[in-house]
């Protein structure tokens, strides 16, 4: 192309000087002519100079030619393909356009795998069509792909992305902190976020519906017999005909005592008024809740941050009659002139309309100790979280008002505490007054009696464990 280029400039430049040459020659000897045909003179001048003006015109396409190829390039950029070993250094725009659609393909496989991963998941994960679509895209834009068949990693990948977790993250950071997550590297923080993410998308509850007979409160009565006298104390899972389920067990590995505690209450009230058979009991699959009814910020915040949150607030989203709660500071069982009627009504509430949340307990060093069932007067030990729990039980001790705690710890499931404890922890009791016939249909629930989810007792924050 370059040399037919370089024969148009030459053959212009030589029309332009021929034309030129003559055309100046005849001007040049004019005088010398003498007598000449002036119509012919001018004919040969104009003739001269439209060979210029072809030249010219011959030249000017030459240069034209030579600025667009050697110049601007653009139109050759479709056919400029990247050099690799092999392959030539140049393809043709059709050859680059073919590898565009090739890759558009991938991507359209890709994003489609992992839709079809997603719907899978819908109903478990309660995933809406929109929800799939914008996180498919997301995990595309970010260069995650994921095989036909999940791995364990997978899968909780696909979790992060479906719920939306640091969707308001640049994909760099995204990327980093999930690519933290899975892979923790014996990275403490990371190590424990990784289990927690494990427990509720592979794991879920570990239940069982009947009870060793060396259950949680049997191992409490060898501690402190004084509660196996009926007579003389009274739990409400033992000594209440209604709640026929019988005890209820939940051991908690992680930070959600905020969740354990109103499931367990919920899980008495629906026995109480269901009038289900001796033995059945039905609570809600706190595992399962957390999947489907969490917001993506309060899915971070768990599994991250093991954070916690309010008992109180938790207990009115899952009752099918949040309605006539009655809640009790207990800094008021220790005023001078109100204390015991309010101790008294606690006591009444308690037998009439069952267990009652504990809330907002400040949870010391001392109360850590695994060994040590009893907790009377004023605790001045080093405060390091919040708690949420069950009140169970009442009993007397030489006049005095002892009240039976019902925890999620494994090794201290249950704790005799008096007034002046309980408000010293600044904690606070609620009562649910209306009737529980059953949970709510939108939540799942199973017949456990034991179960186990989430974290150990170490573990310290700022909301209730």
């Amino acid at each position: 192309m370059c040399v037919h280029i370089v024969d148009a400039f030459v053959e212009g430049l030589q029309t332009v000087l021929v034309g030129a040459i003559v055309s100046a020659t005849s001007l040049v000897y004019l005088p010398t002519w003498g007598t000449i045909d002036g119509d012919l003179f001018i004919r040969e001048i104009a003739y001269n100079c439209q060979l210029v003006y072809k030249g010219t015109r011959e030249i000017g396409g030459a240069i034209a030619s030579f600025y667009w190829v050697l110049v601007l390039p653009d139109r050759f950029i479709d056919a400029l393909c990247l050099h690799r070993r092999g392959q030539p250094k140049f393809c043709s725009g059709q050859q680059a356009r073919g590898e565009d659609r090739v890759r558009s393909e991938a991507e359209k496989a890709q994003l489609a795998v992992v839709e079809d991963h997603m719907q899978e998941k819908a109903e478990d994960w309660n995933l809406s069509k929109e929800a799939i679509e914008a996180a498919a895209q997301l995990m595309l834009s970010d260069g995650q792909s994921l095989p036909t068949d999940l791995d364990e990693r997978g899968i909780m990948l696909l979790f992060l992305y479906a719920k939306g977790i640091s969707r308001q993250a640049t994909s760099a950071v995204r990327r980093a902190e999930f690519a933290a997550l899975l892979t923790p590297d014996d990275n403490y923080y990371y190590e424990q976020s990784l289990q927690r993410l494990g427990r509720l998308v592979l794991e879920g509850e570990r239940s069982d519906s009947v009870l060793d007979k060396c259950n949680s409160f049997t191992r409490f009565l060898d501690s402190v017999p004084a509660w196996q006298d009926n007579a003389a104390s009274y739990v409400a899972f033992r000594d209440d005909p209604r709640i026929s389920c019988g005890l209820l067990e939940r051991v908690q590995l992680s930070g959600l005592c905020y969740m354990h505690a109103p499931i367990v209450l919920q899980a008495y009230l629906v026995a109480m008024h269901a009038g289900s058979q001796t033995g059945a009991s039905k609570m809600l699959d706190l595992a399962d809740y957390i999947r489907k009814h969490r917001t993506a910020q309060e899915l971070k915040n768990h599994i991250f941050e093991d954070e916690g949150g309010s008992g109180e607030a938790f207990l009115r989203q899952i009752l099918a009659n949040a309605s006539g709660l009655e809640g009790f500071a207990c800094t008021q069982m220790v005023d001078e002139v109100v204390g015991q009627a309010i101790i008294n009504r606690i006591i009444s509430n308690l037998k009439q309309f069952g267990p009652a949340l504990v809330s907002g307990f400040m949870v010391t060093e001392n109360f850590l100790e695994a060994k040590i069932h009893e907790h009377l007067g004023q605790d001045n030990s080093t405060e390091v979280g919040l708690h949420s729990m069950v009140l169970v039980g009442h009993r007397k001790e030489s006049g005095q008002d002892r009240f039976l705690l019902q925890s999620w710890w494994s090794d201290k499931s249950f704790i005799e505490v008096d007034a002046d404890y309980l408000a010293a922890q600044q904690a606070s009791l609620v009562f649910v007054q209306a009737e529980q016939p059953d949970i709510p249909a939108q939540f799942s629930r199973n017949s456990a009696r034991h179960v186990e989810l989430e974290m150990t007792v170490k573990e310290r924050l700022p909301m209730e464990m």
